[in-house]
């Protein structure tokens, strides 16, 4: 998989399927930190969904690329609002609705539309 860190909150995914994992910064200033991780894992759950709904319309789903943009917000801080662009040339035009709809049904997405409980515990001791 190719990741492409084009600014602090943007980035392009390509090459899903890729067995090694390229990164490139657009500039030396950019870090590639668990926030971008956390974004790209989402634009993964998404290709694999899409790549599923492709396999059924025996389209080849490895022209898909995708570009997301993040926001932050505070108190606390969060990542606000995430714009996913899928970009599909091989994709019908009659089939954009549905593929938007399936892109929703990715599990990482689900997850963050509802909010997860998260419990932490630090151990000192064995």
């Amino acid at each position: 998989m190719k990741v492409h860190l084009a600014a602090e909150t943007e980035q392009y995914l390509s090459d899903f399927e890729e067995d090694d994992f390229e990164l490139s910064l657009e500039s030396e200033a950019l870090y590639y930190g668990a926030i971008a991780m956390f974004v790209t894992s989402l634009g993964k759950c998404t290709y694999a969904v899409l790549s599923n709904y492709a396999m059924r319309l025996d389209i080849d789903p490895d022209a898909i690329s995708t570009q997301l943009n993040w926001e932050f917000g505070f108190d606390p801080t969060v990542i606000s609002k995430i714009d996913m662009k899928i970009i599909w040339p091989e994709l019908p035009a009659s089939r954009k609705k549905a593929a938007t709809r399936v892109a929703h049904m990715c599990t990482i997405h689900n997850t963050i539309k509802s909010c997860v409980e998260v419990n932490v515990s630090v151990n000192a001791d064995d």
